[in-house]
Formats: structure tokens, C-alpha cells, sequence
């Protein structure tokens, strides 16, 4: 920091911060959510009272505000056009300094942009509504939302669509869907046999959604309370920001979204696309029943509540798909949770849960590879109730259990599961650091032939070899076969939760290619060495690695978006490139404020192209420490 701007800084915080005004607004139908007020005509009065009794004059975005000393109170009046416009309010002692200031947000939200009912024909919203009650969406009606428009849902408020409903908001610009009222809480967006929607760069807020998930369990008509409900109806949503369901309060569980193929009431197929979104500290974030999800690059953190984050119910056709998600630690229950299901679980992180990591329930062959597991106190993966699991290439570490296998019960209403211990076959994985690396149990239901829990172990790395697994029961098995250790497989960095191997580690060149996945967590292609490694990520060898510099995100253009992408990792603590020389543009050696700025540079003023390789893959010309752990678009 610059030496004048440092000795500003401390003077500051000295002196303390700017006291803050109240800010009231007074206009017909005016609805107040902490600093926001909506109101419905133009102008608005504002008003309010400063706190210290050295303001001399107030200022309204600039402009002088009527003050009278005496009481301190102030006021203005404020032309507004539709949407939302900020306000700034400041006090200013006698010599003109800003002694005190506060800011709102005052949205215009005229009778026009008020509908109700059902929309009459195709619509196009921008800037600011309100939804009182019920608003249909019909069957041939597209109601699109445009980047940036605020969409405020009163007390039940209702969203349904039976036609097709596109809302196309940017990071910078969300398409945002919240509460018309401080503690108002609106109902959902219901799809009931609509056309393919689109909810993308969306924040959806405040919506009344908790519930349970055993409310779908039994036959009749149903009540859906997700925030977000598709029911026979394609839907994809992307980008999106699901968070203060119903609000931000400590216990608040809220679900996000329901995905349901068998309804009672209107039979129907429905599929979603959630990818690349946020479920922050809210109850469940997905849950699909018979129907194909597909669950990618998205981001789980803060759940709450018995509800699981990811809860896939019954068969479908493709199968869900659960990849290249991030599951950050929480308090309460399991993480992915597919029952009577034969989900693709691949690529995922999960940090720690209040339970299980995975929970494979019910009759189903579910397939689960290339996943970290970490820090589950009842288990890594649970096989449960009858369940075949294929297990590959996976990594368990600091669990209560590495497996747990048995039969949960329930095998009446609500739930009707079916009886029986549960099965799996492990190839290619890593149990560390768990007391127990697995536990097998008998079903105690004695009207079924086979009782027991059954485990085969191949080409596997167990501390404790098979003496650590823990078998209950006359009937439940355990077939040890080739290839298994029990050598410390030499993680990067245990401690600091990086669990890529060290050169030298056991786990190289040990796993079996009879149904190892093509590439390991990172990408890599498998085996990339001499044969396939055991765990989720493979050690690369015999050579350089071969990339593009430029394009630092590894999708195979280079573009505005690598830039973005060297930015945030240099400055925002964005997860790191898997290869770095992607970024050092200049192949000077070094990762600065230089190299994207230079990208920049040659994308949109003509400047240097990047160093060597950049038209086609190859290895770094240059020796230096900065490395390329790997680089899938280069194969």
C-alpha cells in the first residue's frame, strides 16, 4: 500500500465508521425488505434523521435534501423509472465533509408490471414485478426473463408452467427471484407438462420450501414444497444460486429442487440439466424420482436438515449422472443418496458429512468411481437392502467406516424397502485412515434365501489388509482377491486433504484396466503411466506434459474466459489450473498480474501471441518450477 493511502487508512479506523441515517420512503403501496423499498408510483418521498448533531446539510445522490437542524430531519423527492435505482444519502458537517451516509435500494414496480391471472400471450420481462397469488405461465405461452429483471413473490406466490418459461440471467447480472416484503415467504415455480424451460444465472431466494421427502412416499395426490418443482417436464438450469430458503435464518432448511416423473396426477416424463450451480446452506439441493438428472460442476456447502443433498429415487433411462461436483463439509446427513437407482456417481469431492458420504439403498446396480470421500463418521459409501455396487477407483479416507454394508430395514410403509444385506465389488481403491475399512452385516430378515452382505476386494490399497474389515453374520462374505495392499499409498499432502500420489507411491501402476474409467479426477487420461493406478488420480510419466499456452481453463479455445480464469486464481483464490504453464503467458518463469493482462492484451489489441506452445500442443521449451500436472485437451 502506498504510504499516503496507509496513513489514510489508520486515521480512519481512529476516527471510526461514518454514522449511518435512516432512510423511510413514503408512497402509495410502498414494501420495505431491510434497504430495499418497492413502491408503485413516481416520485417517492424520502425521508429520515441524522444522527449527529454536527450536520450543517444533506445531500441525495448529490443534490441538496431539505434539512432542518433543529430536528435533524430530512427529505427529497425522488423521480424513479421502472426497476430499481440506488439511492445514497449523506450528511455534511460544516466544512462540507461527509459525516454520515446510508444507502437503499428504491424499485418502481408500476400497476403494468403487476400481473395476475394467466399471461394472455407470449411475454418479454425487464427490470422489476411483483407476483401476487397464482400467475399461470398457459400451455403455448413462453413467458422470457431478460438478464438483470428482479421478480418479487408475495405471501404463497406462485409460479406455474404449463408453457414454457426462459429466464437468461449473467453473474453480473442475475435474473433474481426473492421475497415482495421483510419475512414474506412466496411458494415455488411449478413445470407441470410444460415445454423445455431454461432458469440460467438465476438467484432464487426466500421461497417456503421445507418439507420432507417421505411426503411423496405414498400413493395420492401430492403437495409439492420445493422452491423449484419439474413435473413431466424437461427442465435445465444452470448457473443458478439457490440460497435463504425460506430465509437466512440458523435453522432454515429449505429444499431447491424437485425432479419427479411419477406423479399421481399428470404422468409424464421429466429430465433436468443442473449444472455448474450453488446450494448454500439450505436443506436438500436436488430430488429426483424416476427421472434422468444430470448433477454436474456444481457446488454443495452449509446443508441442513435430514434431507440429503443430492436424492435420487426409482429408475430411469439414461440413468442420473452425478459428476465433477464439490460437496463441502457439513453438520448433517448424507451427500448423494440414490435409492433403487442405478446412478453414475464419477468425479466428485466430498468433504465430510454429518453421516455417509454416498448411500447406495435398494435394489439397483449403481456405479461409483473416481470419487474422493472424505471425513463421513458412519461411512464413506453405505451398500444397503439388496444393493449390487461396482466400486472403481475411488479414494476413502478419514472415515468412520471406508464401506458399510447391511440392511437399513424399513422394509415397510413409508418406505417398503427390500430386504437383504448389500453387495459390491471394489477395484482400484484406496481405503486410509478409517478404523474400520468395512463392515459387512446379515440382514436379520429371515423370509430371504441369502441374509448376508457379500465384498470382493481387488487391486485395492487397505490399511489393514483384510483383517481390518469386519464381518457380522453367518452368512455375509468377503472374497479377497489379486493384487491388494496394505502399504501406505503416499498421498501428496494427508494432512492439507491433497490426495494425488507421490512418485514412488505403491498405488502406481497397480490397478487393473478391466473397467477402469478412461480418465482419472483431474482429467488425465487412464492409465497414463505404464498402467493404471490405484485411487482417484493417476501419477502421469515418461515426459513432459503437452499443452496450449493460453488456455488456462483447458477447454480447448482460448479465449476472454482464460483471462478470467488466471485472474481469479491469481487473485481470488479460485482452485488452481491442473496446468500452470497455461498461464505464464510471457514464459517468464513466473505467475503475475502480467501474464493475463498480456492474454488480454493479444485478444483484443493485436498484441504478442503467448509464448510456445500456442497453435499447437506441446511441452514447455523453457525449465522452470511453475510445472503442468496435466492437460486433457492435448490428450
Amino acid at each position: 500500500m502506498h504510504p499516503a493511502s496507509l496513513a489514510a487508512a489508520i486515521v480512519g479506523s481512529l476516527a471510526g465508521p461514518l454514522m449511518a441515517i435512516t432512510i423511510e420512503v413514503s408512497a402509495p403501496a410502498s414494501v420495505r425488505d431491510g434497504s430495499r423499498w418497492v413502491v408503485a408510483t413516481s416520485p417517492a418521498s424520502l425521508r429520515g434523521v441524522v444522527t449527529s448533531p454536527s450536520a450543517a446539510s444533506v445531500r441525495m445522490n448529490g443534490v441538496p435534501a431539505a434539512y432542518d437542524t433543529g430536528t435533524r430531519g430530512w427529505q427529497a423527492d425522488l423521480s424513479l423509472l421502472p426497476g430499481a435505482s440506488s439511492v445514497l444519502v449523506e450528511a455534511l458537517g460544516a466544512g462540507g465533509a461527509v459525516i454520515e451516509s446510508s444507502s437503499a435500494e428504491i424499485v418502481l414496480v408500476p400497476p403494468s408490471n403487476r400481473p395476475t391471472g394467466a399471461l394472455p400471450a407470449n411475454a418479454v420481462w425487464s427490470g422489476a414485478y411483483v407476483i401476487e397469488g397464482t400467475l399461470t405461465v398457459p400451455a403455448g405461452v413462453g413467458l422470457t426473463i431478460e438478464a438483470g429483471t428482479l421478480v418479487l413473490l408475495g405471501s404463497a406466490a406462485t409460479i406455474r408452467v404449463e408453457g414454457r418459461l426462459t429466464a437468461t440471467g449473467t453473474e453480473d447480472e442475475p435474473v433474481h427471484f426473492a421475497r415482495h416484503g421483510s419475512g414474506t415467504r412466496w411458494k415455488q415455480i411449478i413445470f407441470l407438462g410444460a415445454e423445455e424451460s431454461r432458469l440460467e444465472g438465476c438467484i432464487i431466494e426466500h421461497a417456503d420450501s421445507e418439507g420432507e421427502h417421505q411426503d411423496y412416499y405414498e400413493p395420492g395426490s401430492r403437495n409439492y414444497h420445493e422452491a423449484i418443482v419439474a413435473v413431466a417436464t424437461p427442465i435445465i438450469i444452470e448457473g443458478c444460486t439457490f440460497r435463504n430458503l425460506p430465509d437466512s435464518g440458523a435453522g432454515m432448511e429449505g429444499d431447491a429442487i424437485a425432479v419427479f416423473s411419477d406423479d399421481p396426477d399428470l404422468a409424464g416424463e421429466s429430465s433436468a440439466v443442473v449444472r455448474g450451480s450453488k446450494f448454500l446452506s439450505i436443506g436438500q439441493g436436488i430430488h429426483a424420482r424416476f427421472s434422468h438428472v444430470l448433477v454436474e460442476n456444481c457446488y454443495f456447502a452449509g446443508k441442513r436438515g435430514d434431507n440429503d443433498d443430492v436424492d435420487l429415487w426409482g429408475e430411469s433411462d439414461p440413468p442420473p449422472l452425478i459428476q465433477n461436483n464439490i460437496f463441502d463439509p457439513v453438520e448433517a446427513e448424507d451427500r448423494i443418496n440414490p435409492t433403487r437407482c442405478s446412478a453414475i456417481i464419477v468425479g466428485n469431492i466430498l468433504r465430510g458429512s454429518g453421516d455417509h458420504g454416498i448411500v447406495l439403498r435398494d435394489a439397483g446396480s449403481p456405479i461409483v468411481m473416481n470419487n474422493v470421500i472424505e471425513g463421513c463418521p458412519n461411512g464413506g459409501i453405505a451398500i444397503e437392502n439388496s444393493n449390487t455396487a461396482l466400486l472403481v477407483n475411488n479414494t476413502i479416507v478419514k472415515c468412520g467406516r471406508g464401506l458399510r454394508m447391511f440392511d437399513l430395514g424399513r422394509w415397510g410403509p413409508p418406505y417398503r424397502l427390500n430386504p437383504g444385506g448389500g453387495t459390491a465389488t471394489l477395484i482400484n481403491s484406496i481405503i486410509w485412515d478409517c478404523p474400520q475399512a468395512a463392515t459387512l452385516e446379515d440382514s436379520s430378515n429371515t423370509t430371504i434365501s441369502d441374509r448376508g452382505s457379500h465384498l470382493t476386494v481387488i487391486a485395492s490399497i487397505i490399511e489393514g489388509g483384510q483383517g481390518a474389515i469386519s464381518v457380522s453374520g453367518s452368512q455375509s462374505t468377503v472374497t479377497w482377491g489379486a493384487g491388494n495392499k496394505t502399504a501406505d499409498p503416499l498421498f501428496v499432502d494427508f494432512d492439507g486433504s491433497d490426495y494425488h500420489l507421490q512418485e514412488g507411491s505403491p498405488a502406481i501402476d497397480m490397478g487393473i484396466a478391466d473397467g477402469a474409467p478412461p480418465r482419472d479426477l483431474d482429467g488425465n487420461s487412464r492409465p497414463c503411466g505404464a498402467a493404471v493406478d490405484m485411487g482417484a488420480y493417476e501419477v502421469c510419466t515418461g515426459g513432459p506434459v503437452r499443452f496450449r499456452r493460453g488456455d488456462v481453463n483447458g477447454d480447448g479455445a482460448t479465449d476472454i474466459s482464460d483471462a478470467i480464469a488466471g485472474l481469479l486464481y491469481l487473485f481470488g483464490g479460485e482452485r488452481e489450473p491442473t496446468c500452470l504453464s497455461t498461464l505464464d503467458i510471457n514464459d517468464d518463469s513466473a505467475l503475475d498480474i502480467s501474464d493475463p493482462v498480456a492474454l488480454l492484451d493479444h485478444l483484443f489489441r493485436g498484441g504478442a501471441a503467448p509464448a510456445a506452445p500456442v497453435e499447437a500442443c506441446g511441452p514447455d521449451p523453457t525449465a522452470d518450477e511453475i510445472g503442468c500436472a496435466s492437460f486433457p485437451a492435448c490428450g
